[in-house]
């Protein structure tokens, strides 16, 4: 009998995951070696766990495309899948330019994600899946009625609140963020205040979709991805 595929999910508590969790234990090819609800802690997981393939949320605390390419860089033989809510194209550039083996699947489609593991496992890289009639998002055109939308977001936000939009995006702490730019932890705690009291969004999730779209996350792996 070959192998069992290793599997290791680093997701938020809910429904869906306990859901995805009771789903990959029942698969007679996969183990189910871990969780956690950290991106932090998922490195340390993955060193000592040492799965196949890790089912990443980027929106779980400490985790972000910033826990993505150091699991890519320190463990190159890992397979990242990234799971997300919705179908995102600016999320999948953005994935795919950190690890072309990296991919964005609907975490509720457990055919489809049980299929992706597999062919991952197996050696494949991108796995094309329809996206739900979804135009490929060519980039940001600031002439576009979404792009003028985004830009006038964009125009409310300062040099150094655009700083810090993109190291939150990033995955990065407040105190991680107070280091890079020179700044106490409070101004980091206030900037990230009038982030969301600017853009009106609600939790961390938004500021990152936000960042996604406007194109702050840079793909050459330009500003907060590497220290100075």
């Amino acid at each position: 009998m070959s192998q069992k595929i290793r599997v290791l999910v680093a997701d938020e508590p809910t429904a869906l995951r306990d859901e995805l969790l009771r789903v990959i234990e029942s698969q007679p090819d996969m183990e189910l070696v871990g969780q956690t609800e950290s991106g932090a802690e998922v490195r340390g997981l993955v060193g000592r766990l040492e799965p196949d393939v890790v089912l990443l949320d980027l929106a779980v605390p400490g985790g972000g495309l910033r826990a993505m390419e150091e699991l890519t860089d320190r463990y190159p033989h890992i397979r990242v899948v990234v799971l997300a809510v919705h179908e995102d194209i600016s999320l999948l550039r953005s994935v795919l330019a950190i690890n072309q083996m990296g991919y964005v699947v609907h975490r509720s489609a457990h055919a489809e994600l049980l299929s992706v593991i597999r062919k991952m496992h197996g050696g494949r890289g991108y796995i094309e899946v329809p996206t739900g009639g979804l135009r490929i998002d060519p980039g940001f055109d600031p002439h576009s009625p979404k792009g003028r939308e985004l830009q006038a977001k964009l125009d409310l936000l300062s040099r150094r609140e655009r700083e810090v939009l993109r190291a939150v995006a990033y995955g990065y702490t407040n105190r991680e963020i107070a280091g890079r730019l020179g700044i106490s932890v409070k101004s980091v705690e206030t900037y990230r205040y009038r982030l969301a009291d600017k853009l009106e969004f609600r939790n961390r999730v938004d500021l990152v979709r936000f960042a996604l779209e406007c194109g702050l996350l840079r793909t050459d792996r330009e500003g907060f991805t590497r220290n100075p």
